[in-house]
């Protein structure tokens, strides 16, 4: 009886004492490196005293969003002893989005931000490979093939149920979601047609999922000539196209009842969903691994584009204050212009002139007179620092060294941790796509 009263009055406690999302940082502040942002981390913890409760709720919050992390980013995380880890110092806010507290208990809901370069630099001392690049949304559409044939999109299949459970929790690089199809994608893409790996058809699945590519999980328990029964599961992934790219994951498990047949175990089908989702996340980590140990460096031709020309109205003289042009639209208030030979710096424009010049920079060299009708170029010059400043952020690259600089490109040096194919696949994501050159230098394409 008294147990009863004691439980009802400490339930009460806890829904006055609720609090909404109450921050150590500020509520609208998001931290700059999602791979490493770890959310929804759920704490309760009962000690003492509150405040002893809700600083150790906060410490194991740190502890197991570091878990999640290292989860995330590299293969294998066994090798770490999280007990012995000081992880405090590697996260730069923590968020609380919920709570609530009695005398003794305190119960949280946490995002935690670890700081991108602390990490790495922990990795670094541990000698771990890691991945932080996303891989770009990927649909997934179950299929399980039974005795009384195929079952697509239905609502109390265990196999698609699993996935749908599943995919809504999934907390790795590859963001993976449940295809649902349209009511009229739906009455032509039957399992046999997709299995039969029909481009056409799968092409309109995945412009309709908003994806770039599809994975077809199936699901089919076998009876073997012996009178045996296995349970074969196997994932085929298709690009945009929907051409057929490869087969991602297979597996047979043989079942323990041949009754099985009709009626396969929930729970093997749940083990089976998570382990090609991990086959998933692994083989993308596994493509995508900054090795720490490794030491590379690329040498990379950075192109300095035109981007405006006008030209001469009026000749220019040697002693000449401003530059008369047909028009400056276009053109940056104040910069560099190139005519010929010749780079001249102006400090102001009107609607047809450059003002307050300045001959021959960079010891380029000087005509005494240009004629009339000679071209006017700027050079998109912020080209160059904004990608240095890419690049020098990447938290693998060790060093960028500028090698040369001219009026139509530049060249840097940068060395970074890993392998090439790491490289050009992280500056991809940040929009920067190079080219072979000629198998030693690569060139930024526009």
């Amino acid at each position: 009886m008294y147990f009863e009263l004691f439980k009802i009055i400490f339930l009460m406690i806890l829904k006055i004492c609720f609090t909404s999302s109450t921050s150590l940082a500020y509520i609208d502040q998001d931290c700059i490196n999602s791979s490493f942002y770890v959310k929804n981390i759920n704490v309760d913890l009962t000690k003492e005293s509150i405040n002893e409760a809700r600083s150790q709720a906060e410490q194991k919050s740190k502890l197991l969003g570091f878990k999640r992390l290292t989860d995330r980013l590299i293969i294998e995380n066994k090798k770490l002893n999280f007990n012995k880890i000081d992880v405090s110092y590697l996260v730069d806010y923590l968020k609380i989005n919920k709570e609530a507290n009695s005398d003794k208990r305190y119960l949280a809901n946490f995002d935690i931000c670890f700081n991108r370069n602390l990490v790495i630099n922990f990795f670094r001392k541990n000698r771990l490979q890691y991945a932080e690049t996303y891989r770009e949304p990927v649909a997934v559409l179950p299929v399980f093939k039974g005795p009384r044939g195929f079952v697509i999109w239905d609502e109390k299949d265990n196999w698609y149920l699993n996935w749908k459970d599943n995919l809504k929790i999934i907390d790795g690089l590859v963001k993976l979601k449940l295809a649902k199809g349209n009511f009229s994608l739906n009455r032509v893409l039957t399992a046999n047609v997709l299995l039969k790996s029909n481009e056409d058809h799968i092409n309109k699945l995945i412009i309709n999922e908003k994806t770039n590519a599809l994975i077809i999980v199936v699901a089919e328990p076998i009876l073997m000539r012996d009178g045996k029964t296995y349970l074969s599961t196997y994932g085929k992934l298709y690009n945009k196209s929907g051409q057929l790219q490869s087969t991602i994951y297979r597996n047979s498990i043989p079942l323990e009842r041949t009754s099985s047949f009709y009626n396969v175990d929930k729970t093997l089908l749940a083990k089976e969903v998570s382990n090609i989702i991990k086959s998933i996340e692994t083989n993308w980590k596994r493509n995508n691994l900054i090795d720490t140990k490794v030491y590379n460096e690329v040498d990379l031709i950075i192109p300095i584009t035109n981007i405006n020309t006008t030209t001469l109205k009026n000749k220019l003289l040697f002693n000449d204050k401003s530059i008369n042009v047909d028009s400056t639209f276009g053109f940056k208030d104040k910069g560099f212009l190139k005519i010929q030979n010749e780079i001249i710096f102006y400090n102001k424009k009107t609607t047809n002139t450059f003002e307050n010049i300045k001959r021959s920079s960079f010891n380029s060299s000087k005509k005494l007179k240009y004629e009339k009708n000679v071209n006017v170029i700027q050079k998109d010059l912020s080209v160059w620092p904004n990608i240095l400043i890419i690049l020098e952020k990447l938290p693998f690259v060790i060093e960028v060294k500028i090698i040369s600089i001219t009026n139509s490109q530049g060249r840097i040096i940068v060395k970074f941790m890993g392998n090439k194919k790491t490289f050009f696949q992280a500056i991809s994501e940040k929009k920067l796509n190079f080219k072979d050159l000629n198998s030693q230098q690569y060139v930024l394409t526009y």
